[in-house]
Protein backbone atom coordinates (compact mmCIF):
# COMPACT_ATOMS: atom_id res chain seq x y z
CA UNK A 1 0.00 0.00 0.00
CA UNK A 2 1.58 3.35 -1.21
CA UNK A 3 0.40 6.26 1.19
CA UNK A 4 0.84 10.35 -0.24
CA UNK A 5 -0.03 13.07 2.52
CA UNK A 6 -2.36 15.74 0.72
CA UNK A 7 -1.62 18.98 2.63
CA UNK A 8 -3.12 22.62 1.96
CA UNK A 9 -2.77 25.39 4.44
CA UNK A 10 -4.76 28.30 5.24
CA UNK A 11 -2.83 31.20 6.87
CA UNK A 12 -4.42 33.83 8.31
CA UNK A 13 -2.14 37.17 8.96
CA UNK A 14 -3.42 40.42 11.23
CA UNK A 15 -2.23 43.62 9.35
CA UNK A 16 -0.64 46.43 11.74
CA UNK A 17 -2.69 49.06 10.35
CA UNK A 18 -3.26 52.06 12.90
CA UNK A 19 -7.19 51.52 12.74
CA UNK A 20 -9.39 48.58 12.11
CA UNK A 21 -10.74 46.92 8.90
CA UNK A 22 -13.83 48.91 8.44
CA UNK A 23 -14.44 51.18 11.54
CA UNK A 24 -11.33 53.85 12.82
CA UNK A 25 -11.10 52.21 16.58
CA UNK A 26 -7.45 51.40 17.15
CA UNK A 27 -6.51 47.90 15.65
CA UNK A 28 -3.32 47.79 18.43
CA UNK A 29 -5.32 44.55 20.86
CA UNK A 30 -2.70 42.68 22.31
CA UNK A 31 -2.37 42.61 26.05
CA UNK A 32 -4.88 46.00 26.13
CA UNK A 33 -7.61 46.20 28.43
CA UNK A 34 -11.09 44.37 27.43
CA UNK A 35 -13.70 45.76 25.39
CA UNK A 36 -11.58 49.37 25.20
CA UNK A 37 -11.18 49.90 21.15
CA UNK A 38 -14.71 48.93 20.02
CA UNK A 39 -17.48 50.84 18.52
CA UNK A 40 -20.61 50.44 17.23
CA UNK A 41 -19.44 49.04 13.89
CA UNK A 42 -16.84 46.56 15.45
CA UNK A 43 -19.67 45.66 17.99
CA UNK A 44 -22.34 45.05 15.18
CA UNK A 45 -24.77 47.44 16.51
CA UNK A 46 -27.90 48.08 14.43
CA UNK A 47 -27.06 50.77 11.99
CA UNK A 48 -23.53 50.90 11.91
CA UNK A 49 -21.92 51.23 8.66
CA UNK A 50 -18.71 50.02 7.64
CA UNK A 51 -15.87 52.00 5.49
CA UNK A 52 -13.14 49.77 4.50
CA UNK A 53 -9.97 50.49 5.84
CA UNK A 54 -7.84 51.85 2.29
CA UNK A 55 -4.08 50.92 3.51
CA UNK A 56 -5.35 47.42 4.61
CA UNK A 57 -6.27 46.62 0.73
CA UNK A 58 -3.23 48.32 -0.31
CA UNK A 59 -1.10 45.77 1.65
CA UNK A 60 -3.44 42.68 0.77
CA UNK A 61 -2.49 43.68 -2.84
CA UNK A 62 1.40 44.28 -1.45
CA UNK A 63 1.34 40.73 -0.38
CA UNK A 64 -0.11 39.24 -3.27
CA UNK A 65 2.61 40.91 -5.66
CA UNK A 66 5.04 39.53 -3.31
CA UNK A 67 3.61 36.19 -3.92
CA UNK A 68 3.79 36.54 -7.43
CA UNK A 69 -0.25 36.43 -7.53
CA UNK A 70 -2.61 38.19 -10.23
CA UNK A 71 -4.23 41.22 -9.10
CA UNK A 72 -7.90 41.50 -9.73
CA UNK A 73 -8.50 45.24 -10.07
CA UNK A 74 -11.66 45.11 -9.54
CA UNK A 75 -13.56 43.31 -6.15
CA UNK A 76 -15.63 43.45 -3.90
CA UNK A 77 -16.79 41.95 0.02
CA UNK A 78 -18.92 39.42 1.50
CA UNK A 79 -21.34 38.26 3.99
CA UNK A 80 -20.22 35.03 5.58
CA UNK A 81 -22.68 33.96 7.82
CA UNK A 82 -22.32 31.94 10.94
CA UNK A 83 -22.97 32.50 14.51
CA UNK A 84 -20.52 31.95 17.02
CA UNK A 85 -20.41 34.05 20.51
CA UNK A 86 -17.15 35.93 19.59
CA UNK A 87 -18.74 37.18 16.30
CA UNK A 88 -20.72 39.84 17.35
CA UNK A 89 -22.93 40.40 14.41
CA UNK A 90 -23.35 37.18 13.61
CA UNK A 91 -21.85 37.61 9.66
CA UNK A 92 -17.98 37.77 9.11
CA UNK A 93 -17.15 40.65 6.05
CA UNK A 94 -14.97 38.56 3.87
CA UNK A 95 -14.34 37.88 0.54
CA UNK A 96 -14.85 34.72 -1.75
CA UNK A 97 -15.35 35.18 -5.29
CA UNK A 98 -13.36 37.82 -6.17
CA UNK A 99 -10.31 38.24 -3.90
CA UNK A 100 -7.53 40.78 -4.18
CA UNK A 101 -5.01 38.10 -5.15
CA UNK A 102 -4.99 35.28 -7.08
CA UNK A 103 -3.16 31.92 -8.24
CA UNK A 104 0.21 32.65 -6.98
CA UNK A 105 3.19 30.77 -5.78
CA UNK A 106 6.02 29.87 -3.42
CA UNK A 107 9.23 28.11 -3.71
CA UNK A 108 10.59 25.56 -1.53
CA UNK A 109 13.77 24.03 -2.35
CA UNK A 110 12.65 23.43 -6.10
CA UNK A 111 9.12 22.47 -4.95
CA UNK A 112 6.57 25.17 -6.31
CA UNK A 113 3.60 25.15 -3.71
CA UNK A 114 0.45 27.00 -5.61
CA UNK A 115 -1.23 29.40 -3.93
CA UNK A 116 -4.76 30.25 -4.48
CA UNK A 117 -5.66 33.10 -2.75
CA UNK A 118 -4.91 36.27 -0.78
CA UNK A 119 -8.04 37.97 0.36
CA UNK A 120 -8.92 40.49 2.85
CA UNK A 121 -11.83 40.30 5.98
CA UNK A 122 -12.28 41.25 9.22
CA UNK A 123 -11.15 39.35 12.59
CA UNK A 124 -13.76 38.00 15.11
CA UNK A 125 -13.14 38.78 18.42
CA UNK A 126 -11.69 36.10 21.44
CA UNK A 127 -13.28 33.45 24.05
CA UNK A 128 -11.38 33.81 26.88
CA UNK A 129 -12.15 30.81 29.33
CA UNK A 130 -11.98 31.12 33.02
CA UNK A 131 -12.96 27.76 34.74
CA UNK A 132 -16.82 27.57 34.13
CA UNK A 133 -17.36 30.44 32.07
CA UNK A 134 -16.43 32.03 29.13
CA UNK A 135 -15.82 35.72 28.68
CA UNK A 136 -15.43 37.46 25.19
CA UNK A 137 -13.28 40.36 24.73
CA UNK A 138 -13.60 42.20 20.99
CA UNK A 139 -10.63 44.31 21.22
CA UNK A 140 -9.47 42.19 17.96
CA UNK A 141 -12.77 42.19 16.57
CA UNK A 142 -12.73 43.63 12.99
CA UNK A 143 -8.52 44.27 13.00
CA UNK A 144 -7.70 43.70 9.12
CA UNK A 145 -6.79 40.42 8.86
CA UNK A 146 -5.48 38.84 4.98
CA UNK A 147 -5.93 35.11 4.80
CA UNK A 148 -3.96 33.52 2.22
CA UNK A 149 -4.88 29.78 1.10
CA UNK A 150 -2.48 27.06 -0.68
CA UNK A 151 -3.46 24.51 -3.11
CA UNK A 152 -2.63 21.09 -1.86
CA UNK A 153 0.51 21.39 -2.79
CA UNK A 154 2.68 20.29 0.26
CA UNK A 155 3.82 16.79 1.00
CA UNK A 156 5.27 16.62 4.49
CA UNK A 157 4.57 17.88 8.00
CA UNK A 158 8.34 19.22 7.27
CA UNK A 159 7.38 21.15 3.75
CA UNK A 160 4.97 22.71 5.67
CA UNK A 161 6.77 23.99 8.39
CA UNK A 162 8.64 25.85 5.89
CA UNK A 163 6.68 27.31 3.53
CA UNK A 164 5.09 29.15 7.19
CA UNK A 165 8.45 30.08 7.68
CA UNK A 166 8.76 31.64 3.95
CA UNK A 167 5.29 33.16 4.59
CA UNK A 168 6.71 34.78 7.30
CA UNK A 169 9.71 36.30 6.12
CA UNK A 170 7.80 37.65 3.28
CA UNK A 171 5.38 38.72 5.64
CA UNK A 172 8.15 40.86 7.21
CA UNK A 173 10.17 42.08 4.62
CA UNK A 174 7.21 43.61 2.94
CA UNK A 175 6.13 45.56 6.65
CA UNK A 176 2.61 44.69 7.00
CA UNK A 177 2.74 42.42 9.84
CA UNK A 178 4.37 41.22 12.84
CA UNK A 179 3.35 37.75 11.56
CA UNK A 180 3.88 36.51 15.43
CA UNK A 181 2.83 33.29 16.00
CA UNK A 182 2.92 33.47 19.80
CA UNK A 183 0.91 36.69 19.61
CA UNK A 184 -1.57 35.30 17.62
CA UNK A 185 -0.87 38.05 14.76
CA UNK A 186 -0.15 34.95 12.13
CA UNK A 187 -2.77 31.72 12.86
CA UNK A 188 -2.53 28.47 10.64
CA UNK A 189 -4.96 25.83 9.91
CA UNK A 190 -4.02 22.66 7.87
CA UNK A 191 -5.80 20.52 5.77
CA UNK A 192 -4.62 17.03 5.39
CA UNK A 193 -6.04 13.80 3.92
CA UNK A 194 -4.45 10.91 2.59
CA UNK A 195 -4.25 9.42 -1.20
CA UNK A 196 -4.23 5.64 -0.88
CA UNK A 197 -2.95 3.28 -3.61
CA UNK A 198 -3.22 -0.95 -3.41
CA UNK A 199 -3.86 -3.62 -5.52
CA UNK A 200 -8.09 -2.76 -5.64
CA UNK A 201 -7.19 0.86 -6.70
CA UNK A 202 -6.67 4.69 -5.79
CA UNK A 203 -8.85 6.17 -2.51
CA UNK A 204 -8.44 9.06 -0.14
CA UNK A 205 -9.21 9.37 3.41
CA UNK A 206 -12.18 12.03 4.27
CA UNK A 207 -10.71 15.74 4.48
CA UNK A 208 -9.70 17.32 8.20
CA UNK A 209 -8.82 20.58 8.87
CA UNK A 210 -6.80 21.64 11.78
CA UNK A 211 -7.48 23.98 14.71
CA UNK A 212 -5.80 26.00 17.42
CA UNK A 213 -2.50 24.94 16.33
CA UNK A 214 -0.14 27.88 18.23
CA UNK A 215 3.41 27.30 17.08
CA UNK A 216 5.24 26.38 13.84
CA UNK A 217 5.99 23.33 15.24
CA UNK A 218 2.77 22.70 16.91
CA UNK A 219 1.92 22.92 13.01
CA UNK A 220 4.52 20.24 12.26
CA UNK A 221 3.68 17.88 14.98
CA UNK A 222 -0.18 17.74 14.37
CA UNK A 223 0.00 17.43 10.61
CA UNK A 224 2.53 14.01 11.36
CA UNK A 225 -0.19 13.29 13.96
CA UNK A 226 -3.17 13.49 11.81
CA UNK A 227 -1.42 11.62 8.78
CA UNK A 228 -0.45 8.72 11.22
CA UNK A 229 -4.46 8.79 12.21
CA UNK A 230 -5.61 8.84 8.77
CA UNK A 231 -3.24 5.90 7.98
CA UNK A 232 -4.31 3.98 10.70
CA UNK A 233 -8.23 4.32 10.44
CA UNK A 234 -7.89 3.67 7.07
CA UNK A 235 -6.28 0.17 7.62
CA UNK A 236 -8.94 -0.50 10.38
CA UNK A 237 -11.99 0.31 8.76
CA UNK A 238 -11.84 0.60 4.94
CA UNK A 239 -15.38 2.85 5.22
CA UNK A 240 -13.21 6.10 4.62
CA UNK A 241 -12.64 4.98 1.04
CA UNK A 242 -13.37 7.88 -0.78
CA UNK A 243 -15.28 9.64 1.93
CA UNK A 244 -16.84 13.12 1.42
CA UNK A 245 -17.21 14.17 4.84
CA UNK A 246 -15.11 17.18 6.01
CA UNK A 247 -14.62 17.07 9.61
CA UNK A 248 -13.36 19.65 12.12
CA UNK A 249 -10.59 18.79 14.36
CA UNK A 250 -8.75 20.61 17.45
CA UNK A 251 -5.28 20.15 17.72
CA UNK A 252 -4.20 19.40 22.13
CA UNK A 253 -0.47 20.61 22.54
CA UNK A 254 -0.60 18.95 25.83
CA UNK A 255 -1.57 15.26 24.90
CA UNK A 256 -0.18 15.39 21.33
CA UNK A 257 -3.28 14.73 19.33
CA UNK A 258 -5.79 16.29 17.12
CA UNK A 259 -9.66 15.81 18.65
CA UNK A 260 -12.92 15.87 16.86
CA UNK A 261 -15.42 18.91 17.44
CA UNK A 262 -17.41 19.14 14.16
CA UNK A 263 -18.66 18.24 10.86
CA UNK A 264 -17.36 20.97 8.45
CA UNK A 265 -19.34 23.10 6.55
CA UNK A 266 -19.63 23.41 2.93
CA UNK A 267 -19.34 27.35 1.51
CA UNK A 268 -23.17 27.07 0.70
CA UNK A 269 -23.82 26.31 4.34
CA UNK A 270 -22.16 30.12 4.67
CA UNK A 271 -24.97 32.20 2.74
CA UNK A 272 -22.63 33.64 1.17
CA UNK A 273 -23.47 37.26 -0.27
CA UNK A 274 -22.23 40.54 -1.35
CA UNK A 275 -22.12 43.25 1.43
CA UNK A 276 -24.73 45.45 0.64
CA UNK A 277 -23.34 48.33 2.76
CA UNK A 278 -19.98 48.61 0.78
CA UNK A 279 -19.84 49.36 -3.11
CA UNK A 280 -17.15 47.21 -5.10
CA UNK A 281 -13.23 48.05 -4.40
CA UNK A 282 -10.92 49.22 -7.63
CA UNK A 283 -7.53 49.58 -7.97
CA UNK A 284 -6.46 50.75 -11.36
CA UNK A 285 -3.22 48.50 -13.31
CA UNK A 286 -1.45 52.35 -12.36
CA UNK A 287 -2.27 52.42 -8.57
CA UNK A 288 -1.18 48.23 -8.43
CA UNK A 289 2.03 49.36 -10.26
CA UNK A 290 2.87 52.14 -7.73
CA UNK A 291 2.33 49.36 -4.93
CA UNK A 292 4.34 46.91 -6.69
CA UNK A 293 6.92 49.89 -6.43
CA UNK A 294 7.07 49.56 -3.10
CA UNK A 295 8.21 46.43 -2.77
CA UNK A 296 11.90 45.61 -1.03
CA UNK A 297 14.04 43.49 -2.60
CA UNK A 298 12.21 39.83 -1.85
CA UNK A 299 14.48 36.80 0.16
CA UNK A 300 14.78 34.55 -3.10
CA UNK A 301 16.19 37.46 -4.96
CA UNK A 302 18.53 38.42 -1.93
CA UNK A 303 19.99 34.74 -1.85
CA UNK A 304 20.35 34.21 -5.82
CA UNK A 305 22.71 37.79 -5.27
CA UNK A 306 24.56 36.29 -2.44
CA UNK A 307 25.29 32.74 -3.97
CA UNK A 308 26.56 35.01 -7.18
CA UNK A 309 29.20 36.37 -4.46
CA UNK A 310 30.20 33.04 -3.92
CA UNK A 311 28.86 32.72 -0.48
CA UNK A 312 27.30 29.17 0.43
CA UNK A 313 23.52 27.93 0.43
CA UNK A 314 23.99 28.17 3.87
CA UNK A 315 25.26 31.53 3.86
CA UNK A 316 22.98 32.72 1.43
CA UNK A 317 20.07 31.81 3.28
CA UNK A 318 21.31 32.97 7.12
CA UNK A 319 21.85 36.54 5.16
CA UNK A 320 18.65 36.83 3.76
CA UNK A 321 16.55 35.39 6.87
CA UNK A 322 15.84 38.48 8.79
CA UNK A 323 15.50 42.05 6.54
CA UNK A 324 17.91 44.93 8.67
CA UNK A 325 20.39 42.54 8.71
CA UNK A 326 20.41 41.21 5.39
CA UNK A 327 20.60 45.26 4.51
CA UNK A 328 22.74 45.83 6.66
CA UNK A 329 24.96 43.42 5.23
CA UNK A 330 24.38 45.29 1.27
CA UNK A 331 25.65 48.15 2.73
CA UNK A 332 29.04 46.82 4.22
CA UNK A 333 29.79 44.92 0.91
CA UNK A 334 29.15 48.65 -0.98
CA UNK A 335 32.30 49.31 0.13
CA UNK A 336 34.62 47.27 -2.21
CA UNK A 337 31.32 46.24 -4.67
CA UNK A 338 33.44 46.39 -8.15
CA UNK A 339 36.91 45.42 -6.53
CA UNK A 340 38.55 42.08 -7.36
CA UNK A 341 38.68 41.05 -4.03
CA UNK A 342 35.11 41.39 -3.68
CA UNK A 343 33.80 38.31 -3.36
CA UNK A 344 36.71 37.44 -0.81
CA UNK A 345 35.43 40.27 1.17
CA UNK A 346 31.64 39.43 1.22
CA UNK A 347 32.39 35.92 2.51
CA UNK A 348 34.94 37.64 4.95
CA UNK A 349 31.84 39.98 6.04
CA UNK A 350 28.88 37.07 5.80
CA UNK A 351 31.20 34.91 8.24
CA UNK A 352 31.17 37.95 10.97
CA UNK A 353 27.81 38.49 10.39
CA UNK A 354 26.53 34.76 10.56
CA UNK A 355 29.14 34.48 13.49
CA UNK A 356 29.80 36.86 15.96
CA UNK A 357 27.63 39.48 15.60
CA UNK A 358 24.46 37.18 15.47
CA UNK A 359 25.63 35.28 18.30
CA UNK A 360 25.98 38.92 20.18
CA UNK A 361 22.75 39.20 19.42
CA UNK A 362 21.76 36.47 20.42
CA UNK A 363 23.24 36.02 23.82
CA UNK A 364 21.39 39.69 24.23
CA UNK A 365 18.30 39.75 22.71
CA UNK A 366 18.75 42.77 21.42
CA UNK A 367 17.50 44.42 18.04
CA UNK A 368 19.95 44.76 15.50
CA UNK A 369 20.96 48.49 14.86
CA UNK A 370 22.37 48.89 11.16
CA UNK A 371 23.64 52.45 12.27
CA UNK A 372 26.12 50.58 14.78
CA UNK A 373 27.45 49.23 11.74
CA UNK A 374 30.29 50.80 9.09
CA UNK A 375 31.28 49.49 5.91
CA UNK A 376 34.70 51.17 6.15
CA UNK A 377 35.43 49.45 9.46
CA UNK A 378 34.76 46.42 7.91
CA UNK A 379 36.96 47.69 4.82
CA UNK A 380 39.74 48.06 7.23
CA UNK A 381 39.46 45.01 9.77
CA UNK A 382 39.17 42.74 5.92
CA UNK A 383 42.73 44.70 4.71
CA UNK A 384 43.99 43.92 8.60
CA UNK A 385 43.38 39.97 8.20
CA UNK A 386 44.54 39.96 4.68
CA UNK A 387 47.92 41.36 5.65
CA UNK A 388 48.22 39.02 8.62
CA UNK A 389 47.74 42.19 10.86
CA UNK A 390 45.02 40.56 12.98
CA UNK A 391 43.91 37.07 13.43
CA UNK A 392 40.51 35.86 12.31
CA UNK A 393 40.06 35.19 16.09
CA UNK A 394 41.00 38.71 17.07
CA UNK A 395 38.69 39.91 14.26
CA UNK A 396 36.07 38.48 15.50
CA UNK A 397 36.74 40.01 18.85
CA UNK A 398 36.96 43.22 17.91
CA UNK A 399 34.04 43.29 15.56
CA UNK A 400 31.65 42.99 18.54
CA UNK A 401 33.26 45.34 20.77
CA UNK A 402 32.92 48.03 17.39
CA UNK A 403 29.72 46.99 17.29
CA UNK A 404 28.70 47.71 20.80
CA UNK A 405 31.59 51.21 20.70
CA UNK A 406 31.36 52.67 17.16
CA UNK A 407 34.94 52.41 17.23
CA UNK A 408 36.87 51.43 14.53
CA UNK A 409 37.94 47.59 15.31
CA UNK A 410 41.73 47.83 13.70
CA UNK A 411 42.17 50.67 16.41
CA UNK A 412 40.64 48.78 19.06
CA UNK A 413 43.30 45.77 18.23
CA UNK A 414 45.91 48.07 18.53
CA UNK A 415 44.45 49.32 21.63
CA UNK A 416 44.58 46.37 22.84
CA UNK A 417 47.93 44.80 21.44
CA UNK A 418 45.84 42.46 19.47
CA UNK A 419 48.36 43.25 16.53
CA UNK A 420 49.72 40.12 14.81
CA UNK A 421 53.57 40.35 15.67
CA UNK A 422 55.33 39.48 12.08
CA UNK A 423 58.83 40.65 13.09
CA UNK A 424 61.01 37.51 12.66
CA UNK A 425 63.37 38.77 14.68
CA UNK A 426 61.03 38.78 17.49
CA UNK A 427 59.27 36.00 16.13
CA UNK A 428 62.58 33.94 16.53
CA UNK A 429 63.59 34.93 20.31
CA UNK A 430 59.56 33.65 21.25
CA UNK A 431 60.85 30.04 19.49
CA UNK A 432 64.08 29.72 21.08
CA UNK A 433 62.13 29.59 24.65
CA UNK A 434 59.46 27.66 23.29
CA UNK A 435 62.12 25.36 22.04
CA UNK A 436 64.20 25.41 25.27
CA UNK A 437 61.38 25.43 27.82
CA UNK A 438 59.36 22.14 25.79
CA UNK A 439 62.06 19.68 25.02
CA UNK A 440 59.70 16.81 25.62
CA UNK A 441 57.50 18.61 22.54
CA UNK A 442 60.64 18.63 20.84
CA UNK A 443 61.68 15.31 20.65
CA UNK A 444 57.43 14.45 19.67
CA UNK A 445 58.10 16.40 16.57
CA UNK A 446 61.07 14.86 15.79
CA UNK A 447 59.11 11.37 15.96
CA UNK A 448 55.90 12.91 14.24
CA UNK A 449 56.07 16.39 12.82
CA UNK A 450 52.27 16.68 13.47
CA UNK A 451 53.36 18.03 17.12
CA UNK A 452 54.21 21.30 15.65
CA UNK A 453 50.42 21.81 17.00
CA UNK A 454 51.75 22.11 20.24
CA UNK A 455 54.76 24.53 20.04
CA UNK A 456 53.22 26.88 18.07
CA UNK A 457 50.17 27.14 20.47
CA UNK A 458 53.10 27.84 23.07
CA UNK A 459 54.75 30.42 21.11
CA UNK A 460 50.79 31.96 20.96
CA UNK A 461 50.87 32.16 24.94
CA UNK A 462 54.18 33.24 25.09
CA UNK A 463 53.80 36.23 22.65
CA UNK A 464 50.25 36.46 24.29
CA UNK A 465 48.45 36.08 21.53
CA UNK A 466 50.18 38.53 19.05
CA UNK A 467 52.38 36.14 17.20
CA UNK A 468 51.42 35.71 13.38
CA UNK A 469 50.49 32.06 13.65
CA UNK A 470 51.33 30.99 10.22
CA UNK A 471 55.06 32.83 10.35
CA UNK A 472 55.40 31.33 14.05
CA UNK A 473 54.85 27.73 12.41
CA UNK A 474 57.00 27.81 9.75
CA UNK A 475 59.96 29.77 11.90
CA UNK A 476 59.88 26.84 14.63
CA UNK A 477 60.03 24.38 11.98
CA UNK A 478 63.29 26.40 10.18
CA UNK A 479 64.97 26.09 13.86
CA UNK A 480 63.67 22.53 14.70
CA UNK A 481 65.83 21.24 11.63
Amino acid sequence: MKTTPIIGLEVHVELKTKSKMFCSCDANHFHVEPNTHTCPVCLGLPGALPVPNKKACEWCIKLGLALDCTINEETFFERKNYFYPDLAKSYQITQLQKPFAINGKLNIDGHEIRINRAHMEEDTGKSIHIDASTLLDFNRSGVPLVEIVSEPDIQSAQEAKKYLNKIQQVIRYIGISDADIEKGSMRCEPTINIKVEDETGVYYTPLAEIKNVASLTGVENAIDYEIKRQIDQYQSDKITKNSTNKTTRGWDADKNQTFLQREKEGSADYRYFPEPDIPPVIFSKDQIEEIKKTLPELPDAKIAKYKSYDLSDYDANLLAEDLSFSNAFDAIVQALIGKPEFNEFAKFTANLFSGAIRQKLNETQESFDISKLSGEYFSNLFKAVKNSEISSSVAKQVIVESYETAKDPVEIAKEKGLIQVSDTASLEQFAKEVIEANSKAVEDYRKNPLAIGFLVGQLMKVSKGSANPQLAKEILEKLLK
